[in-house]
Order: C-alpha cells, then structure tokens, then sequence
C-alpha cells in the first residue's frame, strides 16, 4: 500500500488525541500486544467510527455509514448471504462490472482476493463498522420474491383490526401489502413511514428513534397501485401527480388509534411519500419524558404560574410538542379555561378548547391568538411563535394576567430570549413577560437486552466541556441484539436544560446585555443544570450513550 502516515499521528495532527495520549497508549501497546487503534477506543479517546474514519484516511479509502446508504438490490444479488457472512462484508452498489463491498477490516486482502476469483468483478472496498455490516446482513438478506416479503410482513402483524380488515377482498395484493406495512410499522415503534420511489424499485424506509431505517426495497410493480390506496385512504386526488398534497386518516391497529398524517411531493420517478403515525390517545405525564428530579420541580413551578411566558426550544424532531401537551394535561382541571392554537392537533385534550389554523381562511397564529383574548382564558397554547406580529400578541396576553405556553425554534435555551429581541420585542416588555424556558433534544435510550459497561477516558469529557468528572467514567452501550435491530439503541427520551427567569436575569434582559454574559451569570446558579451535563449524566446512569449525548448536543 506504499507510504502512509501512522493512526497515531493521524488523529494528533486532527487533535483527537493529545501526543501524551499517544505516547501513553504505545507504551501500553509495547505491554499488552493489542491493536493500537483498538487501545485509543478502549481508553475512550475515540470511538470505532472515528477509528473506521482515520483508518480509511490512512489507506485512502471511503467510510461509509450504512444505516443511511441506500443498499443496491443489484449489488446484493452478486454476493449471497453465506457469503457475507463468512467474511462478514455487505455489497451496497454495483456499476461498470465493479463491484462495491464494506467490510470492516481492509487489511484482510485475502477477502478481497477471493471476492475476485468468485465473482469476476473488479472489487472496490469501503470501510464500515462491523455492528453496521452485521445490521445489514439481517436487514437486507430477505427473500426476493415480492409475495414471499409481503407475507414475511404479514406474519409481524398484531391483531389487524376490523377497520384495516373492511369492505376489500382480501386477495387484492395492494390492500394486503398496505394493511401489513402500517401494522408492521407499528409494531416496530415506528413514527414515520418513507415511501420512496427510484427509477426501477420502490424504498420502504423506518423512522425509528429518530434513525432512518431501510426496511425492503421492492420492484416497482406495486410503485402506482401503492400510493394511490394511500391517496384514498387520505381523501387525496389520484389523478395529481405534479403537485405536493397532504392529507391525514383515522385507523385503529391492534388497541391503538392512529392519527395518520400523510404528505407528497413529485420527484424524478414518481411521488415520495411520508405517513406520519400519531397515537391519538397516547399524551404523556411529565414524569415519563425523562426530566430530572431537579428540573421536573422547577418546571411544575414554572407552569402553575399564574401568568408570563413559558417557551419550549429545540430544533424540529426534539419533542417540544410533546412536552407540551404533557404540560397542559398536568394543569388541565376544571377551574382554568384553556384554549389552544395549533399549526396541527395532534392529541385531543379533554375539556381544553383547542383550534385548528387554517391560513387560506386567515385563521393564523396572530389573528387566532388575537381572537383568543376575546374568550376569557387562563391558560394559552399557542403551537408555535414564528413572526414578529405573534410575538407581540403573546407578550401582551402575558403582561394582561394570561399564562401563555409556547415552542421557539431556537438552539439554545438562551438564545430564545435574544430571538425575541431581534423580533422587536422591547426588551423592558420581555423582562416582565418571560418566566422560563425549556431546552431539549431526544437521545435514543440504551437496550436492556444487550446493555453492557464502557470505559470512557477523562479526554472525551473534558473536551465535550463537562462539570461530571467525579468519580470513575464508567459508561454503558448497547451491544446490538435482534430485539433492538442490532443498533444498541430503544425507545427514546429527553434531556432537558429548564431555565427560570429570576429578578436577575430579568433585570439583565432589560439591560440587553449579551448572550455570553447572560450565561456566565446562568452557569454560576445552583440550581442551573446545562443541556449537556443533563444528558452526561444520563448516561452516567445507564439510560442513554456518551455518543448519542454528543451527536444531539453538539452536531
């Protein structure tokens, strides 16, 4: 392979790891024989992706990450499963009679070799991590045949209800195949279905914990006939193709009642779909969304307030709604009125007045909000702030004696107070309105089944910033099983930074003073916890890992 710069130095010149790290792992090396790359990910200076990444780095060659690579259902054909397992590698694209294989140790030539001899294709390799091969040798050696997946599928099923079983022969193939692939996401916790289609197959994606999945790929026989059902099924025209539509219908699966969202957009090869799958029944207590004892109290202080601004922040996808609707149905009793505006009612609140925007009618979040004050609330839900004229509105509601509860698209929590500022709110308004914020983003939680400790080095914490360094840094993943899909990961939960806007920095919001200020102030509050130190020790705790806390912090 000629000349090539050592790991080591590799991840110095990068600042993965200091030149004492280094220093202090080759003398352990010299010791105990091991793979140097494998003493830095057990020590917890890296982890085995920034390993694959370095190492293709070195041997000039791509890492990929399969949970996102659209596997060809050519390439595979290529290879067969006993194949792959034997020398554990996955093909994922095949073009100009070359053949492109993952595997997970490319210092094995011998593999590539065989590959030749077998297939008498040209070979090209890409790095990826073993637990990821093993995934996709589960995932996508199924049988071909279309019928015999489609039945695979209908084995999974739980309990088809009546409403799924009415008024169709159940020998037409695309009601079956529908039926079987709402049911099946169901049963896989799934909150979104991807309907996708390519020039000759049709992708069926998972959304599960918050992580895309392959689930099939079939022929495009069923492309067509798939999302019209679909379109019916949502009350859409069948005859539009050209144009983006949205729709939504009602079913019951097994003892659940789904409220199904459904959107689609043109693309190249036919229309893309996304069924979104709402438990209509399912609002969750507070105390199940994960937040510290701590910030559980401080945050049932902030909403049985008698009025101000209470802000959820967070990118798309992180839980602000869920948060929401927990919030609302904890102070929901019989002597408050609540009305609520929303973009989408997702879950239906008994004896909450709630209303549905409709923009081509001019019912908006301004002008419903506006109206809203004419009902006599207490409390207001309004699902989202986005413009400069709502903003306004839901400050005065709160300067008028009204507790308003709200979601910003904010990064930080902090960083929602100068986003109203830079609406125009003045700032001696939003000193007396705001009461407290909420920060949070959605970890995948570890899986019981396959749990297992780590060792995580003081260099990963002290770099990522944290307080949490007492102590040993004894972590925990999730080895891969089949309960989980072999990811490690179940379920998710939240980490949550509750900020309360205290005399303090209410009198500093008036001030407008900056952003770095206003957080030198926060961090020096005992009763501050910042989003990452929520989130590390969580996974202190066994329930989350050192990585899903960086990748929702941090990237």
């Amino acid at each position: 392979m000629g000349k090539y710069t050592r790991i080591g130095q590799i991840l110095v010149n990068e600042k993965a790891i200091s030149e004492i790290d280094l220093e202090r792992c080759l003398k352990k090396q010299k010791i105990t024989g091991e793979p140097l790359g494998q003493i830095f990910i057990n020590e917890g200076l890296i982890n085995e992706e920034q390993f694959l990444r370095v190492l293709g780095k070195q041997l000039d060659l791509s890492y990929v990450d399969l949970r996102q690579k659209h596997i060809s259902e050519h390439a595979l054909k290529e290879i067969n499963e006993d194949l792959a397992k034997r020398y554990q590698i996955i093909p994922i694209e095949f073009e100009n009679n070359t053949l492109t294989v993952a595997i997970s140790d490319p210092l094995k030539l011998s593999v590539i070799d065989d590959l030749f001899m077998l297939t008498n294709y040209e070979i090209k390799i890409v790095i990826a991590a073993k637990k990821d091969i093993d995934w996709a040798i589960n995932r996508f050696y199924l049988p071909r045949d279309q019928k015999a997946k489609i039945e695979e599928i209908k084995k999974s099923d739980l309990n088809l209800s009546s409403e799924l079983q009415q008024d169709d022969s159940s020998d037409a193939p695309t009601i079956t195949f529908v039926k079987s692939l709402i049911n099946k996401a169901v049963a896989m916790n799934a909150s979104d279905i991807h309907i996708e289609t390519h020039e000759k197959e049709m992708v069926i994606r998972f959304r599960i914990d918050g992580v895309l999945l392959d689930i099939m790929s079939l022929t495009d026989q069923l492309k067509e006939t798939t999302i019209s059902r679909l379109k019916v099924m949502a009350n859409l025209s069948i005859i539009e193709r050209r144009k983006p539509q949205d729709g939504s219908f009602h079913l019951r699966v097994a003892s659940k009642m789904l409220d199904v969202r459904m959107s689609t957009i043109p693309t190249m090869f036919g229309e893309k779909v996304v069924l979104r799958l709402l438990e209509k029944d399912n609002v969750h207590k507070l105390s199940e969304l994960g937040f510290q004892p701590s910030n559980l109290h401080l945050f049932r202080q902030l909403i049985n307030l008698p009025h101000g601004i209470i802000l959820i922040t967070g990118p798309t996808g992180s839980g602000k709604s869920t948060t929401l609707y927990a919030a609302l149905n904890e102070i929901n009793n019989n002597d408050n009125n609540i009305v609520t505006i929303e973009d989408a009612i997702e879950y239906v609140l008994p004896r909450v007045n709630q209303i549905q925007i409709n923009t081509p009618a001019g019912l908006t979040f301004a002008s419903g909000l506006r109206s809203i004050l004419r009902q006599d609330p207490d409390i207001i839900m309004v699902g989202e702030i986005r413009d400069e004229e709502t903003a306004k509105i839901a400050v005065q509601a709160a300067l008028t004696g009204h507790l308003v509860l709200s979601t910003l698209h904010t990064n930080t929590a902090i960083g929602s107070v100068f986003r109203f500022l830079n609406m125009g709110i003045e700032p001696y308004l939003l000193a007396a309105s705001i009461k407290g914020v909420i920060s949070q983003r959605l970890v995948r939680t570890i899986c019981p089944y396959c749990k297992t400790e780590v060792k995580i080095g003081n260099g990963v914490l002290e770099r990522i910033g944290s307080k949490n360094l007492n102590g040993g840094h004894t972590f925990y993943k999730g080895k891969g099983c089949f309960k989980c899909q072999n990811s490690g990961y179940k379920g998710r939960m939240g980490i949550q930074e509750v900020i309360k806007i205290d005399d303090e920095i209410s009198s500093l919001i008036n001030d407008r003073v900056s952003e770095f200020e206003l957080k030198n102030v926060l961090s020096n509050k005992n009763w501050y916890v910042p989003l990452a130190d929520d989130g590390i020790e969580k996974a202190r705790n066994g329930l989350t890992t050192i990585e899903e806390v960086i990748r929702v912090v941090y990237f």
